[in-house]
């Protein structure tokens, strides 16, 4: 792949004291070691607009897992001025009930992780592709 194709994911994610919390950090983890491209940065470090968060505001996409449906997560992306390309919430989008604590099943993380993974596969490649529809155009222009 060319620098021109080059596809960047930043991951901002929940790590709240719930099960679904924990759960989100470790989806996100899991993405972070599984796909090279699809990174976890700094949530905190949009406000105070720190350098830290560039990380998003230069990434081709932005995925959000919030822990819950208070979408915490969800909100300080969009305070940012940011738009998330993908957004999943175990409790919404997998019917995992919310409990306190930081326990959480363990399968289950893992079939919700492997999913997000092939839909950020999947958003990777609809990215890689408009870049090089873009290319094309600019080169035939």
């Amino acid at each position: 792949m060319n620098d021109e194709t080059k596809v960047t994911i930043s991951i901002a994610n929940c790590s709240g004291r719930s099960n679904i919390g924990q759960m989100s950090l470790e989806i996100a983890k899991k993405i972070d070691k599984t796909l090279p491209y699809a990174n976890i940065n700094c949530l905190p470090a949009i406000f105070p607009r720190l350098k830290p968060a560039n990380k998003f505001y230069e990434a081709d996409a932005v995925v959000v897992i919030d822990g819950c449906n208070e979408a915490c997560v969800l909100k300080t992306i969009e305070a940012g001025g940011l738009k998330p390309a993908l957004r999943i919430a175990p409790d919404e989008d997998y019917g995992v009930e919310k409990t306190p604590g930081l326990d959480f099943d363990e399968e289950t993380m893992n079939r919700i992780a492997d999913d997000v993974i092939e839909k950020i596969k999947k958003l990777a490649e609809e990215i890689k592709l408009e870049k090089s529809k873009k290319l094309t155009e600019n080169v035939n222009s």
